[in-house]
């Protein structure tokens, strides 16, 4: 019905408060639309995750427990007197402790403990405890932009941070990566507050670990957060010291020459579908034939312009989130890692899944999370391609192609490449301040 006055059939424009109204109700509308996709995603991470969990022990019982076992038989040689880096488990003496000696000391109240059962449940209960920890932080960085999270999206927020398709692996394995996705988190909410100190330790301790983590300190100088620089500096080098004074220099100088040089082999040449380690160096390696040591480089040209790009305004919250986010991104392609180490990314990915309107850039993001989730490689689809009832001719034809696609590169990195785009587009069109 039209509003007529007068009688002479004009229709009148709404009054102030109705439009205020309509306002709220369309940017209600908008709020509940991005806030059901989030809960989507999350979901479908969550799903991705627990079906990796519930295969493990069809496709992959050895890595049960895998991580915590290292952790505790590292511990004991410790607590026996006897080199860190030589012990392994019993049942897997191939695999080793590869951390800077004084990261030892936190898993000898896991050697204390007694039993490999024992340590891998204290370790799931700190994992348990690290997710819970990012989503409260997550909640407070989000409650500062305006957005109140439901019990709903909190509990998913917690799924998603424990048991997703990006840590689920880190649960199976007992790993500590979820230590360091809470380190990051704590360090991008304390940045966000303009606690420095606070955001320096925690991200030195990210790296003391893992080293590839160290790579944030790009973003560090582009904010010119100078104190946090030197803090993460002063902790890191503190650390690496602490382990040389209290376990001598022998382990410090077997870790840096023998240990971290083998953490980060490269390839030489078309790398082979089966193999788990994955990011810029082998799309180039594979398309190109080349080997080390060239493709270092190459993958740093490749990715540093688009590093640059993002780097170039971040006036807003978007440009920034998408800025840290591309950074992570682009260390993670960088080296030749196993895709283990998606959960680093939890901070900006959730900050702009909630901040971020309707468009290119959300939806490029909804697709390469969603992408960057699926957990399938070359002899899970083998194995299936053999099992169908397939014509020779057809089986033959898809895995060749299958072939050809994970030689170049695996779901999760073709996500991962898509998420980088995306914080590109980010960059181009976002202007909500």
């Amino acid at each position: 019905m039209t509003d007529e006055r007068e009688g002479n059939g004009t229709e009148m424009p709404p009054e102030d408060g109705q439009q205020a109204v309509g306002r709220d109700e369309g940017a209600e509308a908008r709020t509940d639309a991005l806030r059901r996709s989030t809960r989507l995603l999350f979901l479908s991470g969550i799903v991705s995750g627990l079906a990796g969990v519930v295969a493990v022990p069809f496709v992959g019982a050895e890595q049960f427990m895998l991580a915590s076992d290292v952790y505790l038989a590292a511990a004991d040689a410790l607590l026996a007197g006897e080199h860190i880096y030589e012990a392994a488990p019993p049942d897997r003496p191939t695999f080793h402790f590869i951390y800077p000696p004084v990261i030892v000391f936190a898993f000898v109240p896991h050697a204390l403990l007694g039993t490999e059962a024992a340590a891998y449940v204290l370790q799931t209960v700190l994992n348990v405890g690290a997710a819970a920890g990012i989503a409260v932080v997550l909640r407070r960085a989000l409650s500062r932009r305006g957005i109140r999270l439901t019990r709903v999206d909190f509990g998913l927020l917690f799924g998603f941070a424990f048991l997703s398709a990006y840590s689920a692996i880190a649960v199976i394995n007992g790993q500590v990566t979820l230590w360091l996705a809470l380190a990051f988190v704590v360090g991008f909410d304390a940045l966000d507050r303009s606690r420095e100190t606070l955001a320096g330790t925690a991200f030195a301790a990210a790296a003391l670990v893992k080293v590839f983590p160290a790579g944030i300190g790009l973003w560090l100088v582009r904010r010119r957060a100078w104190r946090a620089t030197g803090v993460a500096l002063v902790v890191g080098c503190g650390g690496l010291l602490v382990g040389v004074l209290a376990l001598g220099p022998d382990l410090t100088v077997t870790y840096f020459t023998e240990v971290l040089t083998g953490r980060y082999e490269g390839f030489d040449g078309a790398p082979d579908p089966t193999q788990t380690r994955d990011g810029a160096q082998r799309q180039i390696a594979a398309l190109t034939g080349l080997g080390a040591p060239v493709l270092t480089p190459l993958a740093f040209l490749v990715l540093a312009p688009i590093v640059a790009v993002l780097y170039r305004d971040v006036a807003t919250d978007e440009r920034r989130q998408a800025a840290i986010l591309g950074t992570l991104l682009a260390t993670l392609l960088f080296f030749p890692l196993q895709r283990l180490y998606t959960s680093l990314l939890l901070f900006p990915l959730i900050v702009l899944l909630y901040r971020l309107e309707a468009g290119r850039a959300r939806t490029l993001l909804l697709v390469g999370a969603l992408v960057s989730f699926v957990r399938v490689d070359f002899p899970l689809v083998e194995m299936a391609l053999t099992s169908a009832p397939l014509p020779a001719s057809v089986e033959a034809g898809l895995l060749a192609v299958f072939e050809a696609f994970f030689r170049v590169i695996l779901p999760p990195t073709l996500g991962l490449w898509l998420l980088l785009a995306a914080c590109v587009l980010v960059h181009r069109t976002s202007s909500y301040q």
